[in-house]
């Protein structure tokens, strides 16, 4: 299992898939938000117009959306490196209610990079508007795809999340 509770173990994590910057690497641990997916999203509209029927094929199309994006809404958590020519996020497999190397581990496979030119906007927001100490962290792509993620400003097992949520929030922050 790689060992990603310290920045150095995080770097590992990206370098095998080729994600470190030269100047910037800037990595959070996060809580992938499934609210937001096009699945949920898809099924409850689907829902609310057709039924169960509907519940099934807006959550089948919704479903094929995310694939088509990336495979992180089949996660609960999330690495993600924001470097200097795009943002790379490796899911994380395992169970647990935080980030928690020791109960997780990188799913290589299921690795996305994004190249600034392909993100329309990248915000960082206070989690319901009122709390400070977690973050709403939303990615969306020119295709008018969106990535959300949570992420407290703190974790215990992940020193560096400290440091990082400090840079990022002082640059995204909404």
């Amino acid at each position: 299992m790689d060992d990603f509770s310290t920045y150095q173990g995080a770097l590992e994590v990206f370098r095998r898939v080729n994600c470190v910057g030269e100047r910037e690497n800037c990595i959070i641990g996060t809580i992938v938000d499934l609210s937001k997916s096009s699945e949920a999203n898809g099924a409850i509209a689907g829902m609310s117009a057709l039924g169960a029927v509907g519940y099934i094929v807006g959550g089948a199309l919704g479903r094929d959306r995310d694939l088509r994006t990336s495979r992180i809404y089949d996660f609960m958590f999330a690495l993600i490196n924001f470097t200097e020519t795009g943002v790379g996020i490796i899911p994380l497999q395992g169970g647990g209610m935080k980030v928690n190397p020791e109960k997780q581990s990188p799913f290589y496979e299921g690795f996305v990079f994004y190249y600034y030119q392909e993100i329309s906007d990248i915000s960082f927001k206070n989690y319901m508007g009122l709390r400070k100490s977690v973050k709403a962290v939303a990615i969306t792509l020119l295709s008018g795809a969106k990535l959300c993620f949570n992420a407290n400003m703190t974790e215990k097992a992940l020193p560096y999340q400290v440091n990082g949520m400090a840079n990022l929030v002082g640059r995204y922050q909404k």
